[in-house]
Order: structure tokens, then sequence, then C-alpha cells
């Protein structure tokens, strides 16, 4: 693609910045999930990570807020199914019994800590002091996370039905969070969802690459890896706020399963609110799919809904409890929608709602 040479240098730097934006959101969860491990499969990026000669991390990871790993991932053997023309799971798992036991003997806690999360300011050498291993076994199994990862979507409950043969990438479960009775929480199937973000402690950078005496090729890798540290955050920061934001905004329906208390919430207000074009949140979107708390699997465009649907949604509930009886006026549902479900909508968009939801009656007497 040729850039129009009549821009200034600003404007194509930010087209560029844009392009490049719309790439990674547009990646699949497979192609994400090949970055994430390619990134931390780099040496210069375990170093940056896990520290030298006694200097702290200079970047760390942050999960995300009440989320953490699905249980699926400690039940290796009987539940890693094949990956997305990655091979088969089922082999490498075999193959690598040894270290799947070892896994098992650190536990869930320190395993999360320190091989999957990274969550310390401890040495490689210290972290694996801590959990009783040898430092090649840690680099095996740093190499073993990296490898599942991979191979996307190592383990689902279901499958949500392909649609004009459009296949979905399931990122996590929501589940009602056990801390807070009104709250929930993100189970996420894959390790790189599992991290949270990375955070790169750019005040101490500039001392660690005059430490390290950087030759010109290794900058200019530390420049590239850095970059694709941030665009990699940039992805999954959007995508994380689409999900968590639009669970909030459901979190009625989610804790009660009922389609009437549903939310409206646009494509377009939900980009408003998260700051971003309603294309960016499009893209995201795309082809991704969340377990709701009774084990459904959906697109997870199935949060963001139309006013419209939401009204039908309601009426046709009041209509099967009675409230919405022969001779009530328009008027009082509008009045009624606006004190109890928080919804302004005109007489009008009652009446055609109310008249939409008749026909579909009659064509199913019909």
């Amino acid at each position: 693609m040729r850039m129009d040479q009549s821009l200034k240098p600003e404007s194509v730097q930010v087209l560029q910045g844009r392009l490049a934006a719309a790439k990674w959101l547009s990646m699949s969860e497979p192609e994400v999930a090949r970055e994430a491990s390619d990134i931390e499969g780099d040496p210069l990026f375990r170093e940056l990570v896990y520290g030298d000669q006694g200097r702290s991390p200079l970047v760390k990871r942050r999960r995300w807020p009440a989320a953490e790993l699905h249980q699926g991932f400690y039940e290796l053997k009987e539940e890693l199914a094949a990956g997305d023309g990655s091979g088969d799971i089922h082999d490498l798992i075999e193959k690598h019994e040894d270290l799947v036991g070892c896994i098992r003997k650190i536990g869930q806690v320190n395993f999360e800590r320190y091989f999957l999360v990274g969550d310390t300011d401890e040495s490689f050498e210290s972290v694996c002091e801590i959990v009783g291993v040898k430092q090649d076994v840690g680099r095996k199994i740093l190499d073993l996370v990296l490898e599942i990862g991979a191979r996307s979507e190592f383990f689902r409950p279901g499958r949500v039905p392909e649609t004009a043969g459009v296949r979905y990438s399931c990122i996590a479960e929501i589940e009602r969070d056990p801390r807070e009775t009104d709250g929930l929480f993100f189970r996420f199937f894959a390790p790189h969802w599992a991290r949270g973000r990375y955070e790169i402690q750019y005040d101490r950078l500039e001392d660690w690459k005059k430490h390290r005496d950087l030759t010109v090729g290794e900058r200019r890798d530390l420049r590239k890896l850095l970059k694709r540290i941030e665009m990699l955050n940039m992805r999954q920061d959007t995508l994380f706020q689409i999900l968590s934001r639009s669970s909030t905004e459901q979190s009625v329906f989610l804790r009660s399963r009922r389609r009437e208390r549903l939310r409206p919430l646009s494509l377009r207000e939900l980009a408003r609110r998260i700051g971003v074009a309603p294309s960016t949140v499009s893209r995201a979107i795309s082809r991704r799919s969340v377990v709701l708390p009774w084990g459904e699997e959906v697109p997870l465009k199935y949060l963001l809904t139309g006013q419209r649907e939401v009204l039908l949604e309601i009426l046709k509930e009041w209509r099967r409890t009675g409230i919405m009886r022969p001779g009530i006026t328009d008027e009082s549902l509008m009045v009624r929608l606006a004190e109890e479900a928080g919804i302004t909508v005109s007489r009008r968009t009652v009446n055609e709602c109310r008249r939409k939801l008749t026909s579909v009656s009659e064509e199913v007497v019909l």
C-alpha cells in the first residue's frame, strides 16, 4: 500500500498506527496466541521479565481484575482437545507427561504466579529454587505453556453453532463472582488471556540498555519487541474492556438468565464509553464468543442488544404475566418502561413493538 505523498510525516505515522491497530484487532485468537507465544519465547523478553544479574524485571504482567485461567487447563489429560489446525494436543501432553506431573506438584497458585503470570520480582534462578525445580525444568515448563497457548482453543466446554461458515473462538466463561454477591468473574481459556497485560518500566529502560551495552542490532530488536508488546496490549485492553463493560451492563441478565432483563447496549454506545471508534469494536468482537453462567456459548455480540430487541423481550414477558393486558394503553406501558426498566422511548415505538408481537403471535397460530 502506497501512502499519499502529499501527507505530512505526522499524518503518515498516525495512519500507519491506525492500520497496525486494525491489523492486530482483526487477528483471530489462534493468530494472537501464536504472536504471544513468539513474544514470550524471545530470549530478550525473558531477560526483561525475569531480570538479570540481580536486577529486578523491566516487564511485569498485570492480571485482569476478577479473572483467572480456566480450570480446564489443569485437567490436561482428560480435557484437552485438538487445536485449530495445529496438531493434536493429546500427543503434546503425552510427550511431556513428566512436565504435566511437575506442574501439578508445583501447585496451581505457584504455577500461575511464577510461570503463567510472572507476578514476582524474583530472578528466574530464585523462582526455580522457590518451587523446587531445576532451571532446565523451569525453562521446559515455560516452553510447554507457550506451546499449549499457541495451539489455541485447547479447552472448551462446547461450541457455538457455526453460522454461514463463521467459526467462533471462545475467549472466556462468565461466572458469578464468589467473592461478591452481584459481581461477575471471567475464566479465560487461553494462557495469553489469563496473563493479563504487560507493564513496561520505561523509566528504567535507558539505564538497563546502558548496563547491557546493547549492540546496534540488539537495540533494533528491542524496539521491535517493545512495539509488538504495545500492540498486543492495545488489542487485549480493547477486547477486555468490551467484555467487561458489556458484561457489567448485562449483569442482571447474566445473574437471572431472564432475557427481558437485558439492557439496550448498541455497538456505537459501547464504543463511545470505551473511547474508540465503532469500527474498532466491530473488529474486536468479530468471530469471538463467551460462555454464559449457565453453560451456553454465544457470540460476544449477543451482549450488545438493540433497544427494540430489548423492548420486544420485555413486552413479551409482560404479555405472558398479564401486565400487558387487553385495554392497557401505550402511554401506560411507556411510563412503566421508564420507571421499572429505565428505558425511555416514545409512545409510537411502544405501539410498533406491540403490533410486531401481535403479528408474530398470529403467524404462529396460523
